[in-house]
């Protein structure tokens, strides 16, 4: 059986190595904070013995975003922002679960970008809540990360192990959303309730966020409608897929990416580039536990 010492040390080990490798952000979320996620996007449901999931991320420039938020060129973030990033954070992932298999361990890294099942839409685990966790932030009201450091302009991917490890406490600094709700305004598909909230308690402290439409963000962003940014293509190329009527099946969401144009860019939506929070508003409108 591991010893505390054991675990102190392999952790350290772990943050050396991104350390050596630049990583923005690292930490280690314990198992038992997934007491109320869905049984297919817990730890265990991957790796039976599951004692900790890894988190790593890696910063979004902010020029790159604000290119996306005054609407001059999407082609940045697509590229520094999106795929050669979730590339570098899936080769980090990878790169540590091989050196935990080495020591003997199993380490399942789930891809960046909480790449989803088309059918259900649901990723492996949740790389937001598996980082709020591991103390890294919060989940602002457009559900995605908000750190100190970087506020919404980070990517993250994770490692699911039975390694032992020292975990991190749950985040418990200062607000970070400042609820002005910009995020809800500027959606121009209407994915991001207003009034409407999710919630999670991890170690008794309790996290809010607004309700989201899952396949109407999807919708939005990944180029489907023109209503979104940059996503219905360029001058006589744009072109919108009509929305479904009702909750297609997981079936008919797979046939449902044969509607989207080819020559479609999916990018980030309007949510992320305009997401700015203020600490001083977010000490203000929201009190602390």
């Amino acid at each position: 059986m591991a010893t505390t010492s054991d675990a102190r040390y392999l952790t350290d080990e772990l943050r050396r190595f991104v350390e050596s490798r630049e990583v923005d952000l690292f930490g280690v979320a314990p198992e038992g904070s997934y007491g109320g996620a869905d049984e297919q996007m817990q730890p265990r449901h991957w790796i039976p013995d599951a004692q900790a999931v890894i988190v790593l991320g890696l910063q979004v420039p902010r020029a790159i975003v604000e290119q996306v938020e005054k609407r001059t060129t999407p082609y940045p973030y697509q590229r520094f922002g999106r795929l050669l990033l979730n590339d570098e954070l899936d080769t980090l992932a990878n790169q540590m679960s091989r050196f935990l298999a080495r020591q003997g361990y199993e380490a399942l890294p789930t891809p960046a970008n909480d790449w989803r099942d088309p059918r259900t839409l649901k990723p492996m685990i949740s790389h937001v809540l598996s980082a709020v966790a591991a103390g890294l932030g919060e989940v602002g009201w457009h559900n995605m990360l908000l750190t100190p450091q970087f506020g919404v302009r980070q990517k993250l991917v994770t490692i699911i192990t039975n390694a032992p490890l020292e975990p991190g406490h749950v985040y418990d600094g200062d607000p970070i959303c400042d609820r002005c709700m910009r995020c809800v305004n500027e959606c121009n598909i209407g994915a991001i309730s207003p009034e409407r909230t999710r919630s999670v308690t991890i170690d008794g402290k309790q996290f809010e966020w607004g309700s989201l439409k899952r396949l109407k963000c999807v919708w939005e962003c990944e180029g489907f409608t023109s209503k979104g940014t940059f996503s219905g293509g360029v001058g006589p190329y744009s072109r919108d897929a009509p929305f479904p009527d009702k909750t297609p099946t997981p079936e008919e969401i797979v046939e449902l990416q044969d509607a989207k144009p080819r020559w479609a860019v999916g990018c980030s939506g309007r949510c992320y580039a305009v997401c700015n929070p203020s600490p001083e508003l977010a000490r203000m409108r929201r009190t602390v536990d």
